[in-house]
């Protein structure tokens, strides 16, 4: 048995958090490699990637599960927490369970991205942001194609497309629904859209789709929060669901709409 390792070093306060897991797992006789670039994952084989920050953290880490096939144990001391199983004082029990076989397998659709030759993955949402400069246009235009069929044009100043998981993040926050994270589809909302009928699209997760700068403002490419590119006139960017799922390993007594009742009260 053997696990891939990262501690966020932004949240480790002085190596505190990385020490304490370090020390559990050769307490309970669990082989580990810490997750850095001398790790080759070509030839090495994990069975899981414990993962210790907040959800950021889990986010950064995701595509690497997602590419090479590794189910994700979250343990959370960040400030949500609401990808994470266990908080940090339950770091032994996850370590326990996991060794014993207590834990089952949470597979989540993630996106895959191709831009300008580029492949992204997004457990959470790829989305579309305007970039303000002096002396253009306030807006940004997008085409959207879904499956064969062209949508209606949206002018504002963005699009959301996220998964079920991201559903309850940045999509949720722009006035998108609530979507059970099992359910295969896609959702499609837009950002203070100059129309008044401009509302979130659910769509099949088969059906790829396809988002055109159609002009206007100049507009970021975010991946799970990133900024990985700048999107002008004509650029075009398309998403569909990625050939693995992003597996999370968790309690058997896990209840997705019990997780979010406690995690987002009181916001």
């Amino acid at each position: 048995m053997k696990i891939l390792l990262y501690v966020n070093p932004d949240k480790d306060n002085g190596g505190e958090y990385s020490a304490k897991i370090v020390s559990l797992l050769k307490k309970h006789d669990i082989l580990f490699d810490l997750l850095s670039g001398n790790v080759n994952l070509t030839q090495n084989f994990y069975d899981a990637m414990l993962v210790v920050g907040g959800d950021g953290t889990l986010l950064r880490r995701t595509e690497i599960a997602n590419l090479y096939n590794i189910p994700i144990i979250g343990i959370n001391c960040g400030r949500l927490g609401f990808l994470s199983e266990f908080e940090f004082d339950e770091a032994e029990d996850a370590i326990l369970s996991f060794k014993n076989g207590n834990l089952v397998r949470d597979e989540r659709l993630t996106l895959k991205i191709r831009y300008n030759g580029n492949e992204y993955y997004a457990l959470n949402d790829v989305s579309f942001s305007r970039i303000y400069e002096e002396n253009t246009r306030m807006v940004v235009s997008f085409g959207i194609t879904i499956g064969s069929a062209n949508m209606r044009k949206i002018m504002g100043d963005g699009i959301i497309v996220s998964t079920p998981t991201g559903s309850t993040a940045y999509s949720l926050s722009a006035g998108g629904p609530v979507i059970e994270p099992h359910v295969n589809a896609l959702c499609i909302t837009p950002v203070a859209a100059h129309s008044f009928f401009a509302r979130s699209i659910v769509c099949s997760s088969d059906n790829p789709c396809v988002i055109t700068h159609e002009g206007g403002a100049k507009a970021g490419l975010f991946i799970d929060g990133k900024l990985v590119a700048t999107l002008r006139d004509n650029d075009i960017v398309y998403v569909s669901q990625a050939e693995n799922k992003t597996v999370f390993l968790r309690r058997k007594s896990f209840e997705f709409f019990t997780r979010l009742n406690k995690k987002l009260q009181n916001r």
